[in-house]
């Protein structure tokens, strides 16, 4: 399963030579990132008030060409590895013509209310399921 994510550049986002400054990406992809969730069926709704969070212990980015001020990009988000206390996500940030702007990989442990590491598969078997079908489609 992957999902796509609409972002419209805003001149904020820009440094002065009007070029998406590189600290945006991160917070596009959180976006992105809930938006995948939602539709693998466990929103951050849904995470909050069991007291689950997928908490992000590596994020990598690679830059491969700018993005501007106005412009329309498109991210697309898919799992990688996942397991009952991990998960990977890769996303791809495209132009409207399929230039690849940037490419990102997060990975996340899941933790609990205590905020100590969780296994989803054990404690939400239901939720643990939703994200082995993402995988597969």
């Amino acid at each position: 399963m992957e999902t796509i994510t609409k972002i419209e550049t805003r001149y904020p986002d820009c440094d002065r030579m009007g070029i998406v400054h590189h600290a945006v990406y991160p917070i596009w992809y959180e976006m992105a990132r809930m938006e995948f969730f939602a539709a693998v069926g466990f929103s951050f709704d849904n995470m909050n008030a069991l007291g689950v969070n997928p908490a992000m212990v590596d994020l990598h980015l690679q830059y491969k060409a700018t993005a501007t001020y106005p412009q329309t990009l498109y991210i697309t988000t898919k799992m990688g590895e996942y397991a009952p206390k991990k998960l990977e996500l890769l996303y791809e940030t495209r132009t409207e013509d399929g230039t690849v702007i940037n490419t990102c990989r997060t990975f996340h442990i899941w933790t609990g209310p205590d905020n100590r590491s969780y296994n989803l598969a054990e404690n939400q078997p239901e939720v643990f399921e939703k994200f082995r079908a993402a995988s597969e489609n």
